[in-house]
């Protein structure tokens, strides 16, 4: 029974030792659980507290960090350094710790800052670096200037110097030429005077002379008028018995007698012994009777035209190289050529520019192929300005125009052009109104083309 009662005993001392520690240990978890909600209530206030000054982002940046190791470097606080760092920034841009970012941001706009301010003084030293290198080329032009300014300086006195010299030296010979003059006028003066006295001995003396040879002249003059008046009649008779085609109509040279089997081809009863060329053309007409002027002076066209391709001793064969639709050549048609006579060689004066290729731009050189062509079929070229009184024919080119007289204040070289188109036309009309008063037939290069039998213009 008593070990019963002491193992009774034990069990309710565990007991009640376990229930005490069970209540210290409640108390005691009690006590820590209200230290700790004071703890994470002081936390979450210390939190708030520094997220006034730096969000949790903000802390676990990089940035912060680097901030964080160069306070440590200096010692201070990270708020100290960013103080310190911005006062001298602020003291650096705008000479005030003290001024607001808003007054800075006021001011650098009004200084026209749009983007950064280190974009802003970057571009500002770019310019900057324009206008220095702009300003240093100015003045290197001006140097330049500067420097052909003293060299015009030193030309101009060295030219003012040589006028100087050559002034003195004009002046000089202007000085001798006036002496010389002076001298030769005295000269001149006494030898008048003794001309004067020689004159009036020599009057004296041959007064009776002279009237007799006064006479003399006068009777030379009424003999001149009298010879000038049997001569003018004598060209007329001479024109009158002259072989001379005063009308285009008599210019039949020659017929066709024949034509080829291949109708391209004809025959003529002009040879080598009729003065006939390789290369000759001629025009074909019915009959003499067509080859007559129109009302303004132009000659009508053949109804073809022919080329010598073979030449025979009294005939020739030539190629038809135009031909009209419906009248084809036949025998016994009539050929002329105006520059080409089988028993007469034609004088023609050709005078002025020709377009003979039809460009529009009349030239010497056209005017002097024409003569060669003249030349070469048997013609002969007369060169003169005026008309000769045994010519056969005047070939006129494009006729000039008047020129308009330019006013009196125009230029030398104006003056002197007016003055040679005048006298150009002038010769012109002249030509044409002596060869019209002479009944000299008048060609241009058309009526001569065509009464050549030509077919390239």
């Amino acid at each position: 029974m008593a070990i019963r009662s002491n193992a009774g005993t034990g069990v309710i001392v565990s007991l009640v030792v376990f229930i005490l520690i069970s209540i210290f240990l409640l108390v005691m978890a009690i006590i820590f659980y209200s230290g700790q909600s004071k703890q994470v209530e002081a936390t979450r206030t210390a939190e708030n507290t520094l997220d006034k000054y730096a969000l949790k982002r903000e802390r676990n940046s990089d940035q912060l960090k680097t901030i964080e190791a160069e306070a440590k470097k200096g010692r201070k606080s990270v708020l100290g350094y960013l103080l310190e760092e911005n006062n001298a920034l602020k003291t650096f841009v705008a000479g005030n710790p003290e001024e607001s970012m808003e007054n800075l941001q006021r001011r650098f706009t009004s200084m026209g800052v749009d983007s950064t301010v280190f974009n802003s003084m970057k571009d500002m030293d770019r310019r900057l670096n324009d206008s220095a290198n702009e300003l240093e080329s100015l003045r290197k032009q001006a140097e330049s200037l500067q420097n052909e300014r003293d060299r015009l300086i030193t030309d101009v006195e060295s030219a003012s110097r040589s006028r100087d010299t050559l002034i003195a030296a004009e002046s000089k010979q202007v000085e001798q030429y006036r002496n010389a003059t002076e001298e030769h006028l005295s000269q001149i003066a006494d030898v008048r005077e003794q001309m004067e006295v020689a004159s009036d001995k020599l009057q004296d003396r041959y007064s009776g002379t002279i009237t007799e040879l006064e006479d003399e002249v006068d009777a030379l003059r009424q003999e001149k008028v009298i010879l000038k008046s049997r001569v003018e009649e004598l060209e007329e008779r001479i024109n009158k018995t002259r072989i001379k085609p005063h009308d285009p109509d008599t210019l039949v040279d020659g017929m066709v007698i024949d034509i080829a089997g291949g109708n391209d081809q004809v025959y003529i009863d002009r040879g080598r012994s009729h003065q006939v060329v390789l290369g000759m053309t001629f025009e074909v007409y019915d009959d003499a009777a067509q080859i007559r002027p129109t009302a303004d002076g132009d000659f009508p066209r053949g109804k073809a035209s022919l080329q010598v391709i073979k030449v025979g001793d009294n005939t020739s064969t030539a190629k038809i190289t135009r031909s009209t639709v419906g009248r084809p050549v036949v025998r016994n048609d009539v050929i002329a050529n105006a520059i080409y006579d089988p028993e007469y060689k034609f004088k023609f004066l050709v005078h002025g520019q020709y377009d003979i290729d039809g460009d529009g731009y009349p030239s010497e050189e056209e005017a002097a192929y024409l003569r060669s062509q003249i030349e070469n079929w048997g013609g002969i070229v007369v060169r003169s300005e005026t008309l000769p009184g045994d010519l056969d024919f005047l070939v006129l080119g494009v006729e000039p125009t008047d020129p308009v007289r330019p006013p009196q204040d125009a230029s030398m070289l104006v003056q002197q052009d007016y003055i040679r188109r005048k006298t150009i036309f002038h010769d012109y009309q002249e030509l044409y109104n002596q060869a019209r008063n002479a009944q000299i037939p008048v060609l241009n290069a058309n009526r001569l083309h065509i009464l050549t039998g030509g077919t390239d213009l």
